[in-house]
């Protein structure tokens, strides 16, 4: 009698399948972004990861050889590829709409994470120059090119596209996403672009790239 009941006491146990690889890697992904979250960079490690993960250290340590490669690996993951994004070849329009797609990964707990990380990075020289290198500078760059085509179409004088007019508007995105609780909203880039990027780009008497006023 005692047999029959252990024997269907193991029947009815759920069973533990395996993960794939996939799945492994979607939970260090999610992993990652709640540590940060939670803990921030400085704190994070590969075992708390791990643990939050439900895997072994040993898939981490055979795949990244320390915390920065692992957290910069996740956020690129997670950031929009500027080439998914299908251009109207109008400025504004375009402008407004990389942006937004740029942004659009950052909400809930990936935001969180991606301020503790900027918030973080200039205490760790190394972490912020990957971050600038892999991370910012693609989806800058990609902005810039929108930019640039629409100067070579005569929407705008070339002139006036000058580093600091490009500096003034990643700062604004950056400052955005840093600062504000809520995710970016399409409103709120186009009033960004409206407000600050186009006036830069038209105003009257501005200056050129030799430092003399466009008449």
């Amino acid at each position: 009698m005692a047999s029959r009941q252990r024997a269907a006491q193991q029947t009815e146990r759920p069973i533990r399948t395996r993960r794939g690889a996939a799945e492994v890697e979607k939970a260090i992904s999610d992993a990652v972004l709640a540590e940060l979250a939670e803990v921030g960079f400085g704190r994070l490690t590969f075992e708390g990861v791990a643990e939050r993960a439900g895997t072994g250290k040993s898939p981490l340590y055979r795949r990244w050889p320390d915390t920065t490669s692992l957290v910069i690996d996740t956020l690129e993951k997670l950031g929009s590829d500027p080439e998914g994004y299908k251009r109207t070849g109008r400025l504004r329009d375009d402008v407004v709409g990389i942006s937004q797609h740029m942004t659009e990964s950052l909400d809930g707990v990936e935001a969180e994470a991606f301020r503790s990380l900027v918030g973080e990075a200039h205490r760790y020289p190394q972490l912020l120059a990957r971050l600038k290198l892999q991370v910012l500078d693609p989806l800058f760059e990609a902005l810039t090119v929108v930019l640039n085509d629409a100067a070579d179409r005569g929407e705008f004088p070339r002139e006036r596209l000058t580093p600091a007019v490009l500096e003034v508007v990643h700062a604004l995105i950056i400052k955005r996403m840093l600062l504000d609780p809520d995710a970016l909203t399409k409103r709120d880039i186009a009033e960004m672009i409206d407000d600050v990027l186009l006036p830069l780009l038209f105003a009257q008497g501005a200056r050129s790239a030799d430092g003399a006023k466009s008449r």
